[in-house]
């Protein structure tokens, strides 16, 4: 009789090991069972506040052009509305896969927030052409919570939780 012996498994690597098995997404959970810091908590609560001032300075936007803006503004008001818009969408979308510890996410999260302190720099330029108080009031509100956004994202335990 013959000894059949079964071959063991090869453990040999996936031809593509840079793809992420396939029970993995980019908003999958990448440490399941532990809490996030502090840090990375108000961090995502704070792009949720900042969500809610880029409505409102999109609102501000509206509104001037509502009230009839100068001729020559009224392209660069639609395209503050436009920008602040997209900003609010990608900060309120951008906030859990921070808290997840998405590292490609977390990625667009510090690019996003690149772009929203653009927008801000963009809303305090608008009010200075317009000499408008209200959307200097905006803009100063939405530079705020812009810089913070920024900071928390590039320099605290963010970058350590986010980071694989």
């Amino acid at each position: 009789m013959q000894d059949s012996q079964t071959s063991p498994m090869s453990s040999a690597a996936r031809p593509f090991s840079v793809v992420p098995p396939p029970r993995q997404s980019l908003l999958a959970a990448r440490r399941a069972g532990v809490r996030p810091p502090q840090d990375v908590r108000q961090t995502c609560v704070l792009m949720f506040v900042t969500a809610v001032a880029y409505v409102g300075l999109g609102y501000q936007a509206w509104t001037m052009l509502e009230a009839g803006a100068p001729g020559p503004v009224v392209t660069d008001l639609w395209i503050l509305l436009v920008v602040s818009g997209l900003t609010a969408l990608g900060m309120a979308a951008l906030a859990l896969p921070v808290r997840r510890a998405g590292h490609v996410l977390w990625r667009s999260a510090q690019f996003g927030a690149l772009v929203a302190l653009g927008a801000a720099v963009s809303a305090l330029h608008m009010s200075a052409r317009l000499a408008d108080t209200q959307m200097l009031l905006v803009g100063l509100l939405v530079s705020f919570f812009a810089i913070i956004v920024n900071i928390a994202l590039w320099s605290t335990n963010v970058r350590r939780w986010c980071e694989l």
